[in-house]
């Protein structure tokens, strides 16, 4: 994994979201779910390495 950055994460996490709301459900939305947990989890990661 690449050193991202909070925003890039936001970014990729807002395509994200836009991408689940063209979605009805089924496994096309639990695949974006899933990288929509793991955008959080690295911008949360992200975050705290900026503030140290």
């Amino acid at each position: 994994m690449g050193a991202d950055t909070a925003a890039e994460l936001l970014a990729e996490g807002e395509r994200l979201v836009a991408v689940m709301d063209t979605l009805t459900g089924g496994p096309l939305m639990l695949a974006a779910y899933y990288r929509l947990k793991d955008v959080v989890e690295r911008a949360e990661s992200a975050l705290q390495e900026e503030r140290s």
